[in-house]
This record gives C-alpha cells, structure tokens and sequence, in this order.
C-alpha cells in the first residue's frame, strides 16, 4: 500500500513530463499487481482508495469537480443544524467525505453500495464510524432477488441486468427506509449509480414525498434507450409533490442555472446538447422552495467570487440578475 500511495501522490503533486512518467508507472502497478490499495486525502478525510481510481486525479484537475456536497453541507447544518443522509451509490465513501463534518454529533449516514470491491474499501474508511451504516443492497424501483453484472471503470461501477451472472439483492428505497427506521426522517438524498439514478427515485416515491429532502442525483443517458422519456417523467413527479425548482451542473462542477419544474424546454434543450454532443451528464440538485432560493443566492456569489477579473465579475453578476 505504501509504494501506490507514493506513486499515486506523486502523480497528484507532479505536472509536465513527470506528471506522465507517474501516471504511466501507476497503470503498470494496477496491471502488474492487480489494482492495489492505496492511502490518499480525499475532501479532508484519509481514505482507502483503489490505486485506478480517478477521482482523486479529477479533484486535482477541475476546480469544482464533486465540490458540490460540501457545500450543500454547509447550508443545511447552518439552516436545520444536522445531516440525515441516505448515499444510494457510495462507492468508496467519497460523498460521505465530502458531507461529514466530526463536530455534528448528530448527523447520521446511510451508504448504499452493492458492488463487492467497492463495498470492501467503504467499509475500511467507515464501518468503525458509528454513526455510518452501510448496506450492500442494489437500490432499484422494486425489491427482488436477480441475476447482475458489475462492470466496474475507473471508479466508477455500472451494475447490469443480465442472465447467468452472479444473483444480488435489488431493494426499493421505500423498503429500505421502511426497515431502517432510524432514517424515517432523512433531509439528503444523494444518489449516483451509472443509468439508474431514476429507477431508484421510483423505488423511494412515497419515502420522497414524505421527507420532501434535498436531493442530489446524476441525470446520464449511458444506454438507457427511454432516458428523456424518464427523466422527464422524473421531474413531473418532482412537481407534482410539490418541489418548484431544480438546479443544473455540468459534469465539471459548474453551476448551469435554475429552471422552473413547471416549464421543462429549456432544460429539454440541454438535454439535445448532451445527447448531440461529448459532454457527459448533469448534475440535478432539488430543494425546498425557501431553500432553493437561498442556496442559488449562494451558488452564484460563489462562482462569482472565483473569477479574478473585477469588471466580468459585475458582468456576470448582472446575467445572474436575470436567474440564468
């Protein structure tokens, strides 16, 4: 563990032609040694991580990349001073990093990660944590027992319906929640699950609607041949519980604006360019009406502060005016 940590840091410190030779001889340790363990800080927190992982070379990168939820971390402590967070897709337990703060003694957490080597390294970063627990279930909008393939890429893992292949549990998030009580009343619900982000939502409906929480999921084509079908579909459930509107981010981290539930065809629009183009998905963040406002107030003054440039600084604060 302790020669891909240093050759993973390396990588992460280095740029130029260094910054090739480290990435190119962390590829042959991942082959040579079957993708090994490594120790790295990760949203302040040491974290167990695979050496192909990349999102810690993204957060090196991309300025705003998954910078996201601890922000919204910031707001909901500040405003209702604690987490009730439910991770369905948890990976190694990076959100969980991003969301945690040691000095909130209330806050709790509920990790949902069904693929088995990811699971392993979420449970070295947090099983000891008392107020993290983990399960290993496939969220989806109904629970059953079936047969899955777990296609796994560079940190990320897509688990695939097909036959022959190795049989895992499937749990809707109502049922999940039903039986675990003590996340009855949860106010964050963070899901990324490669394409199946909108089937877990079907699954926790009435958990959803019950809770009216913040929720922060990944809007992604991959090869679901419905996508625009669901996610419009999606959204229309959205408004009909009564959330008004919803945030959009590009796959970088940065803020595309706010958009009205109640008249979808300019968010139609931005999906055409995702599906007409290379870029690869949304980030979609709901909240309550009094939330929303005050979070996007907060949003763009922040992506204000970081442009140097004081003249386009008051240029973009005057098209943010207009709720862009």
């Amino acid at each position: 563990m302790g020669i891909s940590s240093l050759i993973y840091k390396n990588c992460l410190r280095s740029s130029g032609l260094s910054y090739y030779f480290w990435l190119l001889l962390r590829e042959i340790i991942i082959k040579l040694f079957h993708d090994p363990a490594c120790v790295l800080t990760i949203h302040g927190r040491s974290l167990h991580v695979p050496l192909s992982h990349a999102l810690p070379i993204y957060l090196k990168e991309y300025q705003f990349y998954d910078r996201l939820p601890a922000r919204i971390s910031n707001y909901i402590h500040d405003k209702y001073g604690y987490l009730k967070c439910i991770d369905v897709g948890a990976n190694i337990g990076d959100s969980i990093a991003a969301f945690y703060n040691d000095i909130y003694t209330e806050d709790s957490f509920l990790a949902i990660e069904p693929n088995p080597n990811f699971k392993k390294y979420l449970l070295s970063n947090w099983q000891q944590i008392k107020n993290v627990k983990i399960l290993s279930f496939i969220c989806s909008y109904k629970s059953s027992i079936r047969a899955y393939t777990v296609i796994e890429k560079n940190g990320t893992a897509s688990v695939i319906n097909t036959e022959g292949s190795i049989k895992m549990e499937t749990r809707s998030l109502d049922d999940i929640v039903t039986d675990n009580s003590e996340f009855k009343y949860f106010n964050i619900l963070k899901i990324d699950t490669d394409g199946h982000d909108f089937e877990v939502i079907s699954g926790g409906k009435e958990a959803i609607k019950d809770n009216f929480p913040t929720i922060l999921f990944e809007c992604d084509a991959f090869s679901n041949q419905n996508y625009v079908e669901n996610c419009l579909e999606t959204f229309n459930f959205f408004e009909k519980i009564g959330y008004n509107y919803f945030l959009v981010y590009d796959n970088f981290g940065y803020l595309m604006g706010k958009y009205p539930l109640s008249d979808l065809r300019s968010f139609q629009n931005l999906l055409f360019y995702q599906l007409t183009s290379k870029f690869y998905y949304f980030d979609i963040l709901l909240m309550k009406d009094e939330d929303i406002k005050q979070f996007f107030e907060l949003e763009v003054a922040y992506f204000i502060d970081k442009i140097p440039n004081n003249t386009l600084q008051h240029t973009v604060f005057k098209a943010a005016g207009a709720e862009f």
